[in-house]
């Protein structure tokens, strides 16, 4: 197997801390530059990591020859364009959830995958659900375990995110700035933070989406965004499914479930046991599930479909269904209607 080049453009806590420590344990990874708008986060991002080459303008990364992939971990509203400068330049691109804010942005990204259709484009969190627990859940439902499937819940919450972005720009010496409650950096609040994983459980496991209502609240944070949502969808298979998010949870122990005619099954979201209940067996059952994906496996699976050809898990597509479903979600907010999904 050869070896994929990485440069990295956005030296924030994900990239510190996830993306540059996971493909530094990869010996097909190497991260050649890193590229940020601060200039001294690139530059004490590479020192950290004893990377070579650091930039303020991503474009000079995007020229490098020596660049194979770029991963994009910038805050939410700019993976677009930043996408698309990287497809146009050559180069696979790993962009990190949300795919992006708006639709117009995902139908760029998507238009930009389909014109450079030999580039390798992968997007997150949904290739995070390749686990063993997942796997598990979806071999019961292609098998008909769970009979038809009514109704589905998932929920994902935790303290909210003022407290991670206070380590980092304590690691960078900056003054304390949490661009994630700012309407205008961010465009949104704890739905295209956290919501996006729930969401793109339910779409992952039970398909697309027909109809979205919602509501989003600001209950406790000092911020112009939501820090709490409910957001209800009909499946097209005609299942009904409830998702949740929060930033004001203080313990997070939770997960997503399905309810079927059959059975049901729960799941949590960082591969905890299953637990399933099925009228045949007349219990819950908790199944030993076999074997472990390997380390860093998020990094491997991309550059494992570099190497060989194949394609990710978290296609562009299937971000833009999720961002559909968001953006649909504060508009129904906002007047009070239920959306309508584009088919």
């Amino acid at each position: 197997m050869g070896k994929v080049n990485f440069g990295v453009i956005g030296c924030g806590g994900i990239s510190n801390y996830f993306h540059i420590p996971e493909l530094k344990e990869i010996r097909e990874a190497e991260v050649v530059a890193v590229a940020d708008v601060k200039p001294e986060r690139a530059r004490l991002t590479a020192e950290r990591f004893n990377i070579k080459f650091w930039y303020s303008d991503h474009l000079k990364l995007l020229e490098r020859s020596d660049v194979d992939a770029v991963i994009v971990a910038t805050p939410h509203p700019t993976h677009a364009k930043l996408s698309v400068d990287a497809m146009e330049a050559g180069k696979h691109v790993m962009i990190q959830k949300p795919m992006c804010t708006r639709m117009e942005d995902a139908e760029a990204i998507v238009e930009a995958s389909r014109k450079h259709s030999g580039l390798k484009v992968m997007v997150l969190p949904f290739v995070y659900f390749d686990t063993p627990a997942f796997d598990y859940v979806k071999n019961l439902l292609n098998e008909g375990v769970l009979g038809r499937i009514c109704m589905a819940r998932s929920r994902v919450a935790h303290g909210g995110p003022e407290k991670y972005q206070e380590t980092v720009t304590r690691m960078f010496g900056e003054e304390k700035d949490c661009w994630f409650f700012d309407l205008e950096r961010a465009h949104g609040g704890a739905l295209l933070d956290l919501g996006v994983y729930a969401i793109s459980q339910i779409v992952y496991l039970l398909g697309r989406v027909k109809r979205v209502s919602a509501f989003v609240a600001t209950l406790d944070k000092p911020a112009g965004v939501d820090d709490n949502n409910v957001v209800i969808m009909e499946m097209e298979n005609g299942a009904l499914a409830v998702v949740e998010s929060s930033w004001t949870q203080i313990a997070t122990l939770e997960g997503t479930s399905i309810y079927g005619t059959k059975g049901s099954v729960f799941l949590n979201y960082f591969n905890m046991p299953v637990a399933f209940y099925t009228q045949k067996e007349s219990g819950w059952i908790v199944p030993t599930l076999a074997g472990e994906k390997e380390p860093q496996h998020t990094h491997r699976h991309f550059i494992k479909c570099i190497l060989e050809g194949l394609k990710p898990i978290g296609s562009p597509e299937e971000g833009k269904h999720v961002v559909e479903i968001m953006e649909a979600a504060y508009e129904s907010a906002k007047t009070g209607k239920t959306m309508m999904l584009k088919a």
